[in-house]
């Protein structure tokens, strides 16, 4: 499915922190990259979705897709070996979605916890069963899920994944890369935890004030409130994912999967950088008025907001790898 050695060997989960911020923007689908498995035909049309996510099969090295309408049901394409589409649930009223590998999470209004397709590690049948929750993030053996009061509750497996999952709250976001994940503090701290062996915890940033962070493969992404890019972790040689962060600020959200990144800007236009297999750099849309963006192995997609501006009652999304928008959100409304 990947075209090269190289590529085939970067199985990166696309993480995806979700939660409610207080105006989204609905708004239609647009994809591109690899149309195995109807990744980009069978996007779902219509103008009234408000958040997007991707989770990225590192078995099959595809992708499974998921987006939320504005009455808060859910549709599901791509990849279903494990019923990761069959088993959506049906319904309405869910305000977040989340996909790690072969499992997915949807959050309902209450903050239940809903997961299906396929149990490694107990990801479904292990899920949290109260209810209180604001966000979800998914790995490929790991699932995290924040607490109203900012601890996080995790569950599966992962080179200590579950075990290093830091205590106490006041945490607002949180994200997982393919062996490595992380945690905003409220003061916009960055605490890191699991595999280290590229720099994903030791070189993360030590100063506050940062906004998002985004997780890829065994890159990490962290967003400062001028909206400047931080990177560290691995440095592809061939791609340039920390070298090739685009500079200066004005960025409002960032995702990574693989060796492709993606960054939105404040005037909703994209910039990406990284591998451009598949498409995923080349076919990268131009022109503005994109809200949130969703990267995946094999394809991408953003959300592009509707002509005629109208207030959500369900949740924005963070992406991949990451939770830029959610965690810029949550704190801009705190403060405004």
């Amino acid at each position: 499915m990947f075209r090269s050695l190289r590529t085939a060997l970067l199985l990166a989960p696309i993480l995806t922190v979700i939660a409610s911020p207080p105006a989204a923007r609905a708004g239609e689908i647009v994809g591109w990259g690899y149309d195995g498995y109807g990744l980009i035909s069978n996007t779902p049309g219509g103008d009234n979705f408000t958040a997007i996510v991707v989770g990225a099969d590192f078995g099959s090295l595809t992708d499974t897709a998921y987006a939320l309408r504005g009455d808060g049901s859910i549709v599901a394409w791509g990849w279903d070996l494990n019923g990761q589409v069959s088993d959506a649930p049906t319904g309405t009223g869910f305000v977040g979605i989340a996909a790690g590998g072969q499992a997915a999470f949807a959050l309902r209004g209450d903050g239940s916890i809903v997961a299906w397709g396929q149990d490694l590690y107990e990801l479904v049948s292990g899920a949290p069963t109260e209810a209180g929750f604001t966000a979800v993030a998914a790995g490929t053996a790991s699932a995290f899920a924040l607490r109203a009061d900012g601890s996080i509750a995790a569950w599966g497996a992962g080179g200590g994944l579950v075990s290093g999952t830091p205590t106490g709250g006041g945490f607002t976001a949180v994200t997982v890369g393919r062996d490595t994940a992380y945690a905003l503090g409220v003061d916009g701290s960055i605490v890191a935890w699991g595999y280290d062996g590229h720099g994903q915890v030791s070189g993360a940033p030590t100063e506050a004030g940062f906004i998002a962070i985004a997780a890829g493969w065994d890159t990490a992404f962290a967003l400062r409130a001028d909206g400047s890019i931080v990177a560290w972790g691995y440095d592809d040689p061939y791609t340039a994912l920390i070298s090739g962060v685009p500079t200066g600020g004005g960025f409002t959200a960032v995702s990574a999967a693989g060796l492709t990144a993606f960054a939105l800007r404040a005037d909703g236009s994209l910039v990406a950088w990284g591998d451009d297999f598949d498409g995923l750099i080349s076919g990268t849309p131009t022109g503005g008025g994109f809200t949130a963006i969703a990267a995946g192995l094999d394809a991408a997609y953003v959300l592009r907001a509707s002509a005629v501006p109208e207030p959500a009652s369900v949740a924005m999304l963070a992406f991949g790898a990451g939770a830029a928008v959610v965690a810029a959100l949550r704190r801009r409304a705190t403060a405004g």
